[in-house]
């Protein structure tokens, strides 16, 4: 197959848009497959294309009141959908939501935060202005207090080719949130008609080059217009510039097209991004799965342009089996992609696990009961360790993995009122902190949190000055933190002792919090003071003056 055309679409386009702004877990019975197979993986050696515009608009901002309850987050007359969720490792919570909450008719995506790990949620929402609103968000952690989302466009703005950018530098303040877009319905061929899109955050390098997206869509026109085929899209420069991707053209002997769904994510260890999409395989007539690997630790010149070199791309094709409703977490080499699929029968879901990165693959059943098992959604918690979410008879469950995805534990009904559970795609997500769903138990569909499982949350409470550098990680988890590598490097100025320190944390108990330090410094001038802790990170700056760190903000 030829070439992995990907567009250079350095699109300034930016256009800066302005905002409007525990329940009981009850065990059910699997009697599933439990067999483990290899999964042939064959390469696509499909090669990529580019192109370039630029663009800024700016809309204003409305805030408006979010009625809440306990462990329920919406309480509108009118449909709340379609959540999207993420935390830091400090309790903070970022939601993102569909909901007609101004009460126009017309739903909107909504953002708004919770506390104290789900706790407590702000009573105020914010959207934008957007003559035809977007829908079904996805969210994902940088790093520090920083957020970045997207959603899916109306197919009326810009022909479904809006390609969107929520950031936040603090979730906790309306102030700093932001978003902007790329119209690139008439880039090269065109890219519009998107259908599903997803967003993942990397911290390699500054937070403007805060990951990207994937995005499933029409590249095209005419005779030449492929439908559902793979796209992807990042940015490469602080004023905006992004490259745009498609994999496949019109004229390919084999096309990757009338896909279903994406997912992405970025390793945190290794920096490698794995965007995914489904399509359907015309010789087999089945969903299967596309891959294209890129390594977003490293910055390569293409036509005088930065850009993330791509490593390796493969199909994922199972034998009359179709992959549905796709998701993907990576941590540490350790890919697991879990799939609806129908191999049985029934709905079930499946897991492909990998612990090489992708080079091998093996597949393994997480639900296949005989019921109807839908939508999953995968995190990684820790080292070889991840949850799953899916939906069943009307209800949301969670299954664990601590080997990478080889055994899944029995899953766990999450939502205690039987039945209330929304059957449909985005229909809950999950993040560290806990899962979002939408719940019709009230007589429409609201929002309801919980948490599920049993893992470590990793975060740096706070950074402090004195006779070095100190700082706080807390863990704000339901289960022992071990072994966590923390880190703490002064970068700027002129530091002859001190600059790098770092360590090991035997353990820290859930609800616990540690201090770690520099130890004696030697410098002077103004500094970046930068923690990690596990999957953590946070910076602070402060001036050295001999043995002291002062000013610490």
């Amino acid at each position: 197959m030829e070439g992995k055309k990907m567009l250079a679409i350095i699109l300034a386009t930016i256009v800066i848009t302005g905002a409007m702004g525990a329940i009981a877990a009850d065990k059910t019975k699997n009697s599933e497959i439990k067999k483990i197979e290899k999964v042939k993986l064959e390469k696509a050696g499909i090669k990529p294309h580019m192109e370039v515009c630029k663009e800024v608009k700016t809309v204003e901002k409305k805030i408006i009141p979010m009625p809440l309850g306990d462990v329920q987050i919406t309480a509108f007359e009118t449909d709340e959908m379609h959540p999207a969720i993420a935390s830091d490792g400090a309790g903070n919570i970022l939601l993102a939501f569909e909901g007609d909450l101004r009460g126009e008719g017309t739903p909107n995506v909504w953002f708004t935060y919770g506390t104290g790990g789900g706790t407590y949620w702000w009573e105020n929402a914010v959207a934008w202005n957007i003559e035809s609103p977007p829908e079904r968000p996805s969210l994902d952690y940088w790093g520090g207090k920083i957020f970045f989302g997207t959603m899916v466009p109306s197919p009326y703005d810009h022909e479904g080719g809006a390609l969107y950018l929520f950031s936040c530098e603090d979730p906790t303040d309306f102030e700093t949130y932001m978003l902007v877009y790329w119209a690139v319905e008439n880039l090269g061929a065109g890219y519009y008609g998107f259908v599903d899109v997803d967003i993942a955050c990397d911290n390699a390098f500054e937070s403007w080059a805060y990951g990207g997206i994937s995005i499933l869509g029409d590249h095209g026109r005419g005779g030449e217009k492929l439908t559902g085929t793979p796209m992807f899209s990042y940015q490469f420069t602080e004023d905006g510039y992004a490259w745009f991707y498609y994999f496949s053209s019109a004229d390919d002997p084999f096309r990757i097209e009338k896909g279903q769904s994406t997912a992405f994510d970025i390793d945190p260890v290794t920096h490698l991004a794995y965007p995914i999409w489904n399509y359907l395989n015309a010789e087999t007539g089945v969903l299967d799965m596309y891959f294209c690997i890129f390594d977003f630790g490293k910055w390569d010149e293409y036509q005088g342009y930065p850009i993330h070199p791509d490593v390796r791309d493969g199909f994922i094709n199972t034998t009359g089996i179709n992959d549905m409703n796709i998701d993907i977490s990576a941590y540490n080499n350790n890919i697991i992609i879990v799939s609806q699929t129908d191999e049985y029968g029934s709905q079930d879901i499946t897991c492909y696990y990998s612990k090489d990165g992708l080079r091998t693959i093996k597949k393994a059943m997480i639900a296949n009961t005989g019921a109807d098992e839908m939508y999953p959604r995968i995190m990684h918690v820790g080292e070889n360790t991840a949850i799953c979410i899916f939906v069943k008879n009307g209800n949301l469950y969670f299954s664990q993995t601590e080997d990478g995805g080889a055994t899944w534990s029995e899953p766990v009904k999450v939502n205690d009122v039987d039945g209330t559970v929304a059957e449909e795609y985005d229909t809950a997500d999950v993040c560290k902190a806990g899962v979002i769903w939408m719940d019709n138990r009230n007589g429409n569909y609201d929002l309801f949190f919980d948490t599920a499982g049993a893992f470590p949350i990793i975060g740096i409470q706070d950074i402090s000055g004195g006779f070095g550098a100190k700082a706080t990680i807390a863990n704000i988890g339901n289960a022992p933190a071990k072994n966590v590598a923390w880190s703490i490097d002064l970068e700027g100025g002129l530091v002859l002792l001190g600059k790098h320190k770092e360590g090991i944390i035997s353990e820290i108990p859930a609800g616990a919090t540690t201090t770690i330090s520099t130890g004696l410094v030697l410098g002077i001038g103004k500094t970046t003071i930068k923690v990690k802790a596990g999957d953590a990170l946070a910076t602070a700056s402060g001036f050295v003056l001999g043995p002291f760190v002062l000013g610490v903000s």
